[in-house]
């Protein structure tokens, strides 16, 4: 599917957006080989199926297009491919569809053959990828119509000058100095248009217009490509709103118009970027109020690239500042080559957090005030281990920060040199020290780091990152990739886990915000079977005759393993051959009190059990995790969690099962070494905690803090906890180890 993704996205770069559908109609025929090709929508003003584009004879034919509609209300209404044979001529539709809401129907003609099975699955891909691409021509019309609703009026306020050195507290999310420039995501940067205030002439202003969107442009080509490197799958059309912005003569006209009353480059856009921004808050439709965050993003990556010429920085890198991190935002910093993030809300283990840890990114969350106190261009200093922000450094500070920069660097190169070494303990005990992974760069630094396999595959990603969802054979041809890197196993996969920050739908499947509203996970796939049927069912195809292991996610009785186990075996009985008759080890995941009074029967019910900390951590102790106010970095060291992980372990083992912690708190040296003095069989963890943990194991002695661990578990707070633990560790002898390669 590469080619025809490609193409489709070359078709959203180089055509206005009111061009988009027709063009990408015509590739599509070429793609499945017919001859002539339509898409019809549904419209939200009016019922039935609107042609909205076409390409041949669909888009002429009166008696065709009649035929054509009715098929693609056949597809609809059934939710799955339809046909219409009435030879010569053969009408396929697929249908459409945004996270469980009809958007329309692509139907393709051929009135000299029928089409095959191939070419039917060839169309259903394209339509899931072309759901976006639908999705943002409505939104570009939207941003055009100028009778969606009254303008808005922003109130300006003036920047001033900036202060001298300001330092925020934050939350540390993930470790690593970053210093660089500010640049804003996922806010509008007023304060950076103002800072543009000399005119050089209408010429010269339009032509850093066009150079602006030009860079941009370059921008989300370079993201589109990294992105399918580092999810292991093409990404092409996620910017596709973005590109069709940037093709929007309507936008570009109003800019231009800005600067031939004498506006700036800088302040024409911020001027039409406002007055689109005033007529989308004003269209009911929820989809296009989601999108008006599209518009800010775009406005902030411009005029990034208009004003770096102004104010240079003498950093390379950059600092991203955003309200919070989203998951997707830290792919973008990523593929950009960002410094760090900062973000306002958040804590350490909000999903954004944890991927910016998957990748390496330094971060901070809950910065108070950090989106008012930093102009764009400022520099900043984010130190992601201890949660602190540097604003406007001194050159004290700068300098002392460098140095710290360059020691992290050094002793993240040492930890390397322990990439070889067993996870074993001074004193003998072996762990199995195992990776957490979600995006294809996860996998291949977890076989670089010689991880003892994947002890979760959190699978979210692939359908957090574009409109609508991967298909049963896309989702097979990204499981695969874990098995190319560890053919043996054992890799365990969780099922979709889709809650707050990493999939909220304004309609459809819409899995609930906030943690506790409960509407999230398993509780979502009951009412959505086919999500979870298309997910095992690619699980199992990726795995041929391998070993596949599945664990299911927020297990709160005996009745969600029932119901799942049938859920699953119902998936795979409809496959054919040798794959349908396998079964599968099955898992439950410990993450809610519940859980934890349930243990032992949940053991006796599965086959493996694994214990996630954050989650259980948020439940039990009443934290919300995106809520900086309500977590704090002791959260883990809480006398009530340590001591439900010692009777689940326990539990676990009474019915000679084996249980893995793939927590947060199991990447801490200290934490660790307690959950293998309590028993813990697995650690799952960043890949790139690895090493590190692998050289602070080889130190420890664990049979001395096996017997230490009543006595730190009687502790009643979390601070005696974790003074008791590290007291407890700096008696215990220490071990010399040598890195495998110097032996």
């Amino acid at each position: 599917m590469t080619t025809i993704l490609e193409r489709l996205s070359r078709v959203v770069e180089s055509h206005v957006p009111v061009q988009v559908l027709d063009a990408a109609s015509k590739t599509i025929a070429a793609e499945v080989d017919a001859d002539s090709c339509s898409i019809f929508l549904k419209e939200s003003d009016s019922p039935g199926l609107h042609l909205r584009s076409g390409f041949g004879h669909l888009a002429q034919g009166e008696v065709l297009k009649s035929a054509a509609r009715a098929v693609a209300k056949e597809a609809l209404d059934q939710m799955r491919p339809a046909r219409a044979e009435a030879p010569p001529d053969s009408l396929l539709a697929v249908p459409m569809v945004l996270r469980g809401r009809p958007l329309g129907a692509i139907v393709a003609h051929a009135p000299a053959h029928s089409f095959s099975a191939e070419q039917e699955r060839t169309l259903c891909a394209i339509a899931a990828h072309m759901v976006g691409v639908v999705e943002s021509a409505r939104f570009i019309e939207a941003v055009d119509n100028e009778d969606a609703a009254e303008r808005y009026a922003g109130v300006h306020t003036d920047a001033g000058e900036p202060p001298g050195e300001l330092v925020l507290q934050g939350t540390p999310a993930s470790p690593g100095i970053a210093i660089g420039a500010a640049v804003f995501r996922r806010a509008f940067p007023r304060e950076l248009a103002r800072r543009d205030v000399s005119f050089l002439g209408k010429e010269p202003e339009r032509q850093r217009v066009r150079d602006g969107f030009e860079k941009a442009r370059n921008d989300i080509g370079k993201l589109q490509a990294a992105a399918t490197s580092d999810l292991g799958e093409d990404q092409a059309l996620i910017f596709s709103s973005h590109l069709m912005l940037l093709n929007d003569p309507v936008l570009l006209s109003r800019v231009e118009e800005g600067v031939d009353r004498g506006k700036t480059a800088a302040g024409a856009i911020e001027a039409a970027i406002d007055e689109f921004e005033g007529r989308l808050r004003g269209v009911r439709d929820p989809y296009i109020q989601e999108r008006v965050e599209d518009l800010e993003d775009l406005c902030s990556r411009i005029l990034g690239h208009l004003m770096v010429s102004k104010s240079q920085s003498p950093l390379l890198a950059q600092v991203v500042l955003s309200p919070r991190i989203a998951p997707s935002l830290v792919m973008e910093i990523k593929t950009r080559g960002a410094a760090g993030i900062v973000a306002e809300t958040g804590s350490a283990t909000s999903h954004g957090a944890l991927l910016a840890r998957s990748l390496g990114v330094p971060a901070v969350t809950g910065a108070p005030d950090v989106m008012r106190s930093v102009l764009a261009g400022d520099a900043v200093i984010v130190d992601g281990t201890t949660g602190r922000v540097v604003v406007r450094p001194s050159p004290e500070s700068l300098a002392e920060y460098q140095q710290q920069a360059q020691d992290v660097e050094r002793r993240r190169t040492e930890f390397i040199r322990y990439r070889e070494h067993p996870p074993e303990t001074a004193d003998g005990v072996r762990i199995r020290l195992q990776a957490n992974v979600a995006l294809g760069v996860d996998i291949a630094l977890a076989k670089e780091n010689r991880a003892d396999g994947i002890g979760l595959y959190r699978t979210e990603f692939p359908f957090i990152v574009r409109e609508g969802f991967p298909t049963r054979d896309e989702q097979v041809e990204i499981y695969r990739k874990a098995y190319d890197s560890f053919p043996g196993g054992p890799i365990t996969f969780r099922l979709l886990d889709l809650a707050g920050d990493k999939f909220v739908p304004t309609t459809g499947v819409g899995a609930s915000a906030s943690a506790f509203h409960g509407y999230r996970s398993i509780r979502v796939l009951y009412d959505y079977p086919h999500l979870l049927r298309d997910q095992v069912q690619a699980f199992a195809i990726a795995a041929g005759d391998r070993p596949l292991r599945i664990l299911i996610p927020m297990v709160s009785s005996l009745d969600d393993v029932s119901r799942i186990r049938l859920m699953i075996e119902s998936a795979i009985g409809e496959l054919s051959g040798v794959v349908a008759q396998r079964q599968p080890q099955l898992g439950a995941m410990i993450e809610v009190p519940a859980a934890v009074e349930l243990a032992a029967d949940l053991a006796a019910a599965v086959d493996f059990l694994s214990i996630g900390t954050n989650d259980l951590i948020q439940y039990a102790l009443v934290v919300d995790r995106e809520d900086s106010r309500m977590t704090s970095p002791r959260d883990a060291y809480h006398p009530a969690i340590l001591r439900m992980l010692q009777r689940t372990i326990s539990a676990v083992h009474s019915e000679g099962k084996e249980v893995c912690v793939c927590g947060e708190m199991a990447a801490r040296p200290d934490l660790a070494a307690f959950l293998v003095a309590i028993g813990v069989d697995a650690l799952s963890v960043s890949p790139r905690a690895i090493p590190e943990l692998k050289q602070s194991l080889a130190a420890v002695h664990v049979k001395p803090l096996e017997r230490a661990s009543v006595h730190i578990l009687a502790c009643q707070n979390a601070t005696e906890i974790e003074a008791a633990l590290r007291a407890c560790m700096d008696d215990l002898p220490k071990a010399h180890i040598a890195p495998h390669g110097d032996r």
